[in-house]
């Protein structure tokens, strides 16, 4: 029995059962016995062979027995469902053909595609009158579903035919949606079987589309939402991972999906969303039973190179920890395409395609830029330099050499410059080129400001063409006194001028300008941009003192200098920048909007996952780890507090709950990350407190 008017015929002799059903739960009290005795005739009638026997056989034994009509139809609905059920997983075979003598794995269903639209409309009709048999309801979908799956019916779901008429399509889009709005919350993995999400996802790929937008509309209106921790947390999210990391395929589509969302639109978030659902894929893939996968099915899943076919042999050195020797082979990695490409023709390597090949989902750029830890780590090596190298790597870093050359640092900062430079503009080789130059620029200028003129030879650097950089206002203040706030204004006003020139450079001039209209500069720049300068605060946060810091989180956050002398507004500087970023004659760590104050509070959290993920790469004692993070999280803790005091202050209830609950969670969660910050703790008690009482007001 696995033809479809076969089929049909059950589903018309559940929903006849269902109808009858339908009514014994709206019957009046005094009316219950009759409709009893009518509902135990009609089943008799239906299950007696002879319609005009006078045996009543079944109406006596019923009656005896106490049975009740919901108790019979509810016995016969269940075994029509189970058989319902069973006959459609019956038709679905599995057999192993030969063709060209190979062996060939077949999966199919005998129901027709074309009889496929006709299947699903009759389990629309049926599972709605199910109300109270999630059970049976749930397997009757499933099974469609999967039968769906099994045919070929399923690969018109993205793009029909075109001699298909827009009735049937519509039809066909009209019988998904139905069918996909009794999906279950949750994801049963019940003797191994796949979610029907998935098999959802395989009949209908735009519900993946649906459920990656919803997931991503959420993590936009709630914007201090730890995402790996509520990818764990939230039932759709972890059931969206589970199922993405039973199908390997579906998780390339996912990335590829979101991946081109970030090239389109340039969101970080998008990005963000990303990085957070790649980090917890392999960490399901590490230990699935902390997931909620049981042990024998988690031994069955891929390797993490099936997750990530193109650029495979990087991964483990991307998803490892963080090592100089690796950080240095990773630059010469990505050096590797660029010197072959230099060799094809000029015409060639003009073609779009080539240069959009570059950033697509497959290409190594993409890879690196969801390990965003890399890219930190390549923004210490720029800034700390030598001092990085003393601190940390010969005492606790693990890996490290016992001996380094004196010009391991300057190497290190070279390769550091050109991986940024990669990252930032991975399209064009002479804007690599241009930035690396001002990138050691801006990196000679804060090693100047720490350890004064002379620290380093040019010509190691390869700078000797470079033109000289004067730093104004080195002057005006003690260089003894490393990481100040008029240092770190300064010199923020230093990195500013400097990126602004390349920029006028190499996005405004002739030679960028087919790049330029093929993909956009400000693709990414302006969310990296801003990063590079937290690598002075990541990599050494004794030597920056408490105002230098929120000078610098500030910087990241909105993308403003806070103007500390009034005597520096007229200079050369302040022109520039003036038209770089509008408000720069802003008082230092003050956000204006609530919108700046929500970027910065993010920065701020955000900073501390980096440096708690970063740490377990630089040091084998935890002990230093954990002091190591304290160090950053006392720094960043006062900007945390000016942020949360002017959200606030500018009324943060008034954007509803959601918003309000987020920011309170976050801050929980943030204090009891690595060791407590007692020095603010007051301070934190009260913002606490009052973000409590304006939750308990809504």
């Amino acid at each position: 029995m696995t033809t479809l008017p076969e089929i049909a015929d059950l589903f018309s002799r559940l929903a006849s059962n269902l109808q009858t059903l339908k009514p014994k739960s709206i019957v009046d009290e005094g009316k219950e016995e009759v409709s009893l005795n009518l509902s135990i005739s009609k089943l008799n009638q239906s299950l007696n062979l002879c319609k005009d026997s006078s045996v009543r056989v079944l109406d006596t034994l019923l009656s005896l027995m106490c049975f009740k009509a919901p108790q019979v139809f509810g016995s016969t609905i269940d075994y029509l469902v189970k058989t319902i059920v069973t006959v459609l997983h019956s038709s679905v075979s599995c057999e192993v053909l030969m063709f060209e003598n190979e062996e060939t794995l077949q999966i199919g269903s005998s129901i027709l595609p074309r009889d496929c639209l006709k299947l699903i409309e009759m389990c629309n009709a049926v599972i709605q009158k199910l109300e109270g048999h999630e059970v049976l309801a749930s397997s009757l979908l499933h099974a469609v579903v999967r039968v769906a799956v099994s045919t070929s019916f399923c690969q018109f779901s993205f793009q029909f035919p075109p001699t298909l008429e827009e009735k049937e399509v519509d039809e066909r889009s009209v019988a998904f949606s139905k069918l996909h709005c009794h999906l279950p919350r949750e994801c049963s993995l019940q003797n191994h079987e796949i979610p029907l999400r998935l098999l959802f996802w395989y009949l209908d790929p735009a519900s993946l589309q649906h459920d990656i937008s919803k997931i991503l509309q959420d993590a936009v209106t709630m914007p201090f939402l730890c995402l790996s921790n509520e990818f764990h947390k939230r039932m759709d999210w972890r059931n969206l991972v589970i199922c993405l990391a039973l199908s390997p395929v579906m998780f390339i589509e996912t990335r590829a999906l979101l991946h081109n969302w970030f090239l389109m639109t340039g969101f970080a978030f998008i990005l963000e969303f990303l990085v957070a659902l790649i980090s917890v894929i392999l960490d399901l893939l590490s230990r699935p039973t902390w997931w909620g996968i049981p042990m024998d099915l988690g031994f069955k899943l891929p390797l993490s190179d099936a997750y990530f076919p193109c650029q495979s042999h990087l991964l483990r050195t991307l998803a490892g920890p963080l090592f100089s020797e690796k950080f240095v082979h990773l630059v010469h990695v990505i050096g590797s395409p660029i010197s072959g490409a230099r060799k094809q023709s000029a015409s060639s390597f003009k073609r779009t395609g080539i240069k959009l090949a570059t950033i697509n989902q497959n290409s190594l750029w993409a890879l690196a830029v969801n390990f965003p830890d890399w890219f930190y780590f390549a923004s210490i090596l720029l800034f700390s330099g030598k001092s990085f190298q003393d601190h940390f790597q010969p005492k606790c870093m693990i890996g490290a050499p016992k001996n380094r050359g004196p010009h391991d640092s300057v190497l290190l900062s070279q390769a550091a410059a050109r991986y940024i430079a990669w990252v930032m503009s991975p399209l064009n080789k002479s804007n690599q080129d241009l930035l690396v130059g001002c990138l050691i620029k801006i990196s000679e200028a804060w090693t100047r400001q720490q350890f004064g003129p002379g620290v380093h030879d040019k010509k190691a650097l390869g700078c000797d063409k470079l033109k000289k950089h004067k730093f104004h206002g080195s002057k005006d203040y003690n260089l003894t006194k490393v990481g100040n706030s008029k240092m770190i204004d300064l010199w923020l006003r230093e990195f500013q001028s400097t990126y602004l020139d390349f920029a006028k450079e190499a996005f405004y001039g002739s030679a960028s300008r087919e790049t330029n209209a093929s993909c956009g500069h400000s693709l990414h720049e302006d969310l990296l941009v801003r990063g590079i300068p937290l690598g002075v605060l990541v990599g050494c946060p004794n030597s920056i003192t408490d105002d230098g810091c929120e000078l610098l989180l500030h910087y990241a956050a909105t993308g403003r200098i806070g103007l500390m002398e009034s005597k520096f507004s007229g200079s050369k500087h302040a022109e520039q920048i003036s038209e770089f970023k509008e408000g720069s004659n802003t008082q230092a760590g003050m956000c204006n909007t609530k919108r700046e104050a929500i970027a910065g509070a993010c920065l701020a959290f955000r900073l501390t996952d980096i440096v708690q993920s970063m740490s377990a790469s630089f040091f084998e004692n935890q002990e230093i780890g954990q002091e190591y993070i304290y160090q950053v999280k006392l720094k960043a803790s006062k900007y945390l507090i000016k942020c949360i005091k002017r959200l606030i202050q500018l009324g943060v209830d008034e954007d509803g709950p959601m918003l309000l609950m987020g920011l309170h969670d976050r801050l929980l969660q943030w204090r009891h990350q690595g060791k407590e910050v007692i020095e603010v703790n007051k301070d934190l008690d009260d913002i606490t407190s009052d973000l409590s009482h304006k939750l308990s007001l809504l």
